[in-house]
């Protein structure tokens, strides 16, 4: 009898900790995600933006997404076109840099897009904000990559430093 009780608790305990992970796995799919998950959000809200600002911030929003995502569609559409070749029999060398010119004359005119963004939330900013929106911008563009590391040193590789070191296991 007393077998039977302590696996009639366990079995209860592990019952309720299921019901649990599972509220807690799956409780919140029907949940929108929110607002504040989005960078566009976070500097808006980090901004403290007022109702007129924040109408501007929106329409600046809009309009830059839409031209990164034509520009990001041309880049994809062009390195398509670049790997399409890859079974091909006779593909030139100047033919691969076309293609990589064009992926870079597109990636320069992305950066220069979210440069004149950046720009434009700026000049919507009042004095405080701007300086707020600065520290924002810096720390963005000085977080460390993928896998905590940082970039390469600074002055990168010289002559003097040899070859890169055989890849690791």
């Amino acid at each position: 009898m007393k077998k039977n009780l302590l696996l009639y608790i366990l079995l209860g305990f592990l019952i309720i900790m299921n019901g649990f992970f599972l509220v807690r796995h799956f409780g919140n799919i029907g949940n929108k995600r929110p607002d504040n998950i989005r960078p566009s959000n976070f500097i808006a809200k980090e901004l403290q933006f007022d109702e007129k600002q924040m109408k501007q911030f929106k329409k600046l929003n809009t309009e830059h997404r839409k031209e990164i995502r034509i520009l990001l569609d041309d880049i994809r559409k062009s390195k398509d076109d670049m790997f399409g070749l890859l079974t091909a029999q006779n593909v030139s060398d100047q033919l691969i840099d076309s293609i990589t010119t064009i992926v870079a004359n597109k990636n320069k005119k992305k950066e220069i897009a979210t440069f004149k963004f950046f720009r434009a939330v700026n000049e919507i900013c009042n004095e405080e904000q701007t300086e707020r929106f600065s520290l924002i911008l810096k720390d963005a563009l000085h977080q460390r990559g993928p896998d905590n590391q940082d970039g390469p040193p600074p002055g990168g590789r010289g002559p003097e430093s040899g070859p890169p070191p055989p890849p690791g296991p």
